[in-house]
């Protein structure tokens, strides 16, 4: 910081001392002809040889005669003394323009310099690193990360008493990494586990650590713990580590060298301090592959925590802590919405839970209802409703046979996943869609469960080969071939699912998969296309009821759907 405040104080002394030159208006120029015809007049009164012309004194103004190659000749300077005007020379030695020429560039590298790294160093609203006390949060504010929560009590109880564990020799971890996808409460658990503890509490994030000059992101680090030391316990909360703590490359460039001295000062600073003062780090990412190992080692960050996506029971519960600030009409069940939303982060519901809100607003209804929160959770899944969209009538059956073919095999499989609803409104990219949920949360997937998938994916584009012919099938199958093409991928180079290939994985040589990879995929896919064109054929009925009642309906829920099918299985046993 001192080093910035000299370069603003000099970039504001140099401004000062040169402003007045380059600050006053410029000396016009005189054409050569006109000024021979002033001298012949005897109208000039000075005349100051400089170099590359004269500086002329008229008697109403002053201007600047260009000459020659910047020569005047002894000759012509008598002429100018001749006709009556006061001779003189430019004094030899220091030349402002000169000396200007060379240090107003450096003056302005300077003054930029040194804004540049006095905004670095400092926060328009608070000084870095803020130090908050008291902080509100507790782990009765987290739901879904109970044994986040349980690992993380002995940190509590070593802050809020560290004499009892340096009595027997333990050694708290001087480093906790969090490690979790986006999302999922890394930051709320940081800020609970200050609150519980009644610590001190810094957050930073790694990108706080980049700076213009060379040396002050080494320097920002050592603050860092300066400042945690004196406030001792205190957390001190490092968001996105990996922009800080990637692998350190050997690279020979001056960015190269600061990173790394960067991520040297934090190693030291890690390694440095003693635990018995009560400063604990922690660290977030969702990137700990890129992480350089002696970061990881222990004695630095020695204990990882998982913050993973929460199971059924864990959604419910974060539902519950966002539902505080939300009115729920009666009869909206919160373990209904958890058991649809799989897959979902704690962000992903409160977001589920804020969009439900405002389409209950927009309505100008007081409470949120079932409705709302369906229509919220299918904007967010499959994006948002494009009633305005005109299609034509041929297209919008060719639509309805689409989304029937997915339908139906759906509910002819029994290891599917059960259809949810069905819908030719288009949302998104997508003119209609056909929504799966699980009986439940899914860790372990069997064989079956991925075929059936497959020949789900495929159901549009057999549907809409049986009922309008190969040279009638259209684009709208992409996202389907794509979805397929990645599963089966899976299954043959990673999950060892192919009795052709075994169970050995299969790395990628550039862009390709080896030739005999390639074909194994082709026939697994074309193996459950056909078994999807199988079911269709077999109840061409069912489809033909499924297409009708989407282009009655537009979105047919799934107890209906099945209704159709199970109707029309009954019909044809009879």
């Amino acid at each position: 910081m001192a080093v910035s405040a000299l370069l603003l104080a000099l970039a504001i002394a140099a401004a000062v001392l040169l402003a007045p030159r380059y600050l006053s208006p410029p000396v016009p120029e005189m054409a050569y002809s006109e000024f021979t015809r002033e001298l012949a007049q005897n109208k000039v009164q000075k005349v100051l040889i400089e170099n590359g012309g004269l500086s002329v004194s008229l008697a109403d103004r002053k201007v600047f005669v260009r000459m020659p190659n910047g020569i005047v000749s002894a000759d012509y300077i008598e002429r100018i003394s001749a006709s009556g005007a006061e001779v003189d020379f430019e004094k030899p030695g220091f030349d402002p323009a000169h000396w200007a020429s060379i240090l107003v560039p450096l003056v302005l590298v300077a003054a930029v310099l040194g804004m540049l790294a006095l905004q670095a160093d400092f926060r328009p609203t608070s000084r870095w690193p803020r130090v908050v006390r008291g902080i509100s949060n507790r782990f009765d504010d987290v739901a879904g990360q109970e044994e986040a929560k349980a690992e993380l009590q002995e940190v509590i109880a070593f802050l809020r008493d560290s004499e009892a564990f340096t009595r027997v020799g333990a050694r708290i971890p001087r480093g906790l990494l969090m490690v979790g996808p986006p999302g999922t409460g890394k930051t709320l658990i940081a800020k609970a586990l200050a609150g519980e503890a009644g610590v001190s509490f810094m957050a930073v994030s790694g990108s706080d650590f980049s700076a213009p000059l060379i040396g002050i992101a080494k320097g920002r680090v050592s603050k860092l713990f300066e400042q945690a030391r004196k406030k001792a316990p205190c957390l001190i909360f490092i968001d996105e580590i990996d922009a800080i703590g990637r692998k350190r490359g050997g690279g020979g460039s001056a960015a190269d060298r600061e990173f790394e001295a960067t991520l040297n000062q934090l190693l030291v600073e890690m390694d440095g301090f003693n635990t018995t003062q009560g400063v604990i780090v922690i660290g977030a990412t969702n990137r700990v592959d890129v992480l350089d190992p002696a970061l990881l080692r222990p004695g630095r960050f020695d204990r990882q925590v998982h913050i993973g996506l929460p199971d059924i029971s864990g959604r419910e519960a974060i539902l519950a802590v966002h539902a505080r600030n939300v009115k729920l009409a009666e009869g909206v069940s919160l373990a209904s919405i958890a058991k649809g939303t799989p897959g979902f982060s704690g962000a992903d519901l409160g977001n589920l839970l804020n969009e439900a809100a405002i389409f209950a607003a927009r309505e100008g209804v007081a409470e949120v209802t079932r409705e709302h929160l369906e229509a919220a959770r299918n904007k967010i899944l499959m994006g948002l409703e494009r009633r305005s969209l005109v299609i034509t009538d041929e297209e919008r059956r060719l639509v309805a046979v689409h989304e029937a073919g997915h339908a139906l095999c759906a509910c002819l499989l029994p290891a599917s996943d059960q259809v949810h609803s069905a819908t030719i409104i288009p949302h998104g990219q997508a003119l209609g869609l056909v929504m799966r949920l699980p009986e439940h949360d899914r860790f372990c997937i069997p064989v079956e469960k991925l075929e059936a998938d497959l020949i789900v994916a495929m159901g549009g584009r057999a549907a809409e080969e049986v009922v309008f012919g190969p040279k009638k099938v259209t684009t709208g199958a992409a996202s389907d071939i794509s979805h397929a093409t990645s599963i089966v991928t899976r299954m043959v180079t990673e999950w060892g699912m192919s009795p052709a290939i075994g169970m050995v994985r299969i790395a990628r040589s550039g862009e390709n998969l080896p030739r005999e990879v390639e074909q194994e995929i082709r026939r697994i896919i074309d193996e459950m296309y056909e078994a999807a064109k199988a079911c269709i054929e077999d109840h061409r009925d069912a489809l033909d009821a499924l297409a009708d009642a989407l282009l009655e309906h537009e979105t047919v829920d799934g107890d209906e759907v099945r209704r159709i099918v199970l109707a029309q299985r009954t019909r044809l046993a009879a």
